[in-house]
């Protein structure tokens, strides 16, 4: 998909705290997107959250302007075609440093689908409550509710309940993949290949923490590691204290040795900030002494990236970390606690796997149990008699032996009892013949 700029997300700061709005670039506003992007900052979504949907809005406000459709006419085939194009678009990230082709991952696509189906449902909503307007009475164009009950096949009994079928559903299927991970030879050479005591610091924390590299914004606000303040870190306790994303709850983590000597190196050579300044983390080159943003910091890490020969982004030291706990404790609530997460449920779903030692050893298991089985029932269809009595091996070898001698004898020494009692037959039928009164 070509670059568009046709409409732009733009912030706004109210009383009630920052918004977006999307707008042309004469500066008029889409009044039905600010109307949209106001309930969610009223809502107390995130500010992720609504700049989120405020990009997505006007990407596809774009695409209708240059498509030449109206926004207030928007079918489901109008919203398919987008979104098939949409799916083969340039990937972009948060730092913009080069262009890369490839096809839109499918979680990618599926929020894009979240945000015009909110915003659709907003305007269905609202002109329905109003009785009047364009989207009264209309059907979510990008939704994937169930229009019909169908039955899925003619059997009564397994039709009960009904099966519903999804039509016309644009969501990708998201395939299920293992959490890739770091080997410690490769975190420790990130480490090296570090020049700076901030960054050598900064991955310490992500590697031994596990926690959300996060950001330091004067919108967004502050969570993870890049959002700690210098009262954060508890030098007696040897411990941090770093807000999770959502609600910003506090989260106090423990802190290996190792962290603490490189800690100090960083405060003492390199962190160049005036006193009001709170942030931990120090921005060195455009921004010296302003608090360092994720944006710095993602530079800061591909450059380490491409001189240790070893690709890596933030949230992979988390996912290591959390697979690395579970493996040497197999306490999936210590995983838990460590991360974070609210449910147990999410660290189960991410890293809770079977380990391998016992997959292999159940596999062995199977192929021994199916080689004795057919051993024996090869044992079983050689041996004809049955002992009653638990013999030990060597007898029922020598048994076995005797009676094999004994079956392959027996052919022989019955046709050489047949041969035996034909005389005598003959010489009986012979003196019957010769009694008297025979032929009378």
């Amino acid at each position: 998909m070509v670059a568009m700029a046709i409409y732009q997300a733009q912030r706004n700061a109210e009383r009630f705290g920052i918004s977006f709005r999307v707008c042309d670039s004469r500066g008029v506003s889409v009044g039905s997107c600010d109307r949209f992007l106001t309930e969610l900052s009223l809502r107390d979504c995130s500010v992720y959250t609504q700049r989120a949907y405020a990009i997505g809005l006007a990407h596809f406000f774009s695409w209708l302007h240059v498509s030449g459709q109206d926004p207030n006419r928007v079918t489901r085939q109008i919203v398919g075609n987008y979104i098939a194009e949409f799916a083969r678009g340039t990937k972009e990230g948060a730092v913009r440093a080069r262009p890369v082709q490839k096809p839109r991952q499918p979680r990618t696509i599926n929020h894009r689908l979240s945000v015009l189906t909110s915003y659709f449902e907003y305007c269905i909503r609202r002109d329905t409550e109003d009785g009047r307007g364009p989207w009264n009475g209309r059907i979510n164009p990008a939704s994937g509710n169930l229009l019909t009950e169908e039955r899925r096949h003619g059997m009564v009994g397994r039709d009960l309940p009904l099966r519903r079928r999804q039509r016309g559903g644009f969501r990708r299927r998201i395939p299920r993949t293992l959490p890739k991970h770091l080997e410690p030879g490769a975190i420790q050479k990130l480490i090296d290949t570090a020049v700076s005591y901030r960054d050598k610091a900064i991955l310490m924390l992500l590697c031994r923490t596990g926690q959300r590299i996060g950001d330091w914004s004067a919108i967004a606000g502050r969570h993870g590691i890049l959002g700690m303040a210098l009262e954060d870190v508890d030098r007696k306790r040897r411990s941090i204290t770093v807000r999770l994303k959502g609600a910003r709850d506090q989260h106090r983590v423990p802190v290996t040795d190792d962290f603490w000597p490189i800690y100090e190196q960083y405060l003492r050579i390199e962190r160049r900030a005036t006193t009001d300044v709170k942030a931990v983390w120090i921005a060195s080159r455009r921004g010296q002494g302003k608090p360092l943003g994720y944006a710095s910091f993602e530079s800061a890490l591909r450059y380490i990236s491409r001189k240790a020969g070893i690709a890596v982004h933030p949230h992979l030291f988390r996912h290591t970390l959390a697979q690395g706990v579970l493996d040497t404790t197999g306490n999936i609530k210590v995983a838990q606690e460590i991360l974070g997460h609210s449910h147990l449920s999410t660290t189960a779903d991410l890293y809770m796997r079977v380990d391998q030692h016992a997959i292999v050893s159940a596999l062995v298991a199977t192929k021994i149990h199916g080689e004795r089985a057919v051993t024996k029932k090869r044992r079983s269809s050689s041996v004809a008699v049955e002992y009653v009595f638990a013999y030990d091996a060597a007898t029922i070898a020598e048994l076995e032996r005797t009676i094999a001698q004994t079956s392959a004898s027996a052919p022989a020494l019955v046709e050489k009892m047949k041969v035996k009692s034909r005389p005598k037959k003959a010489a009986l039928r012979t003196e019957q013949d010769e009694l008297p009164g025979r032929d009378s």
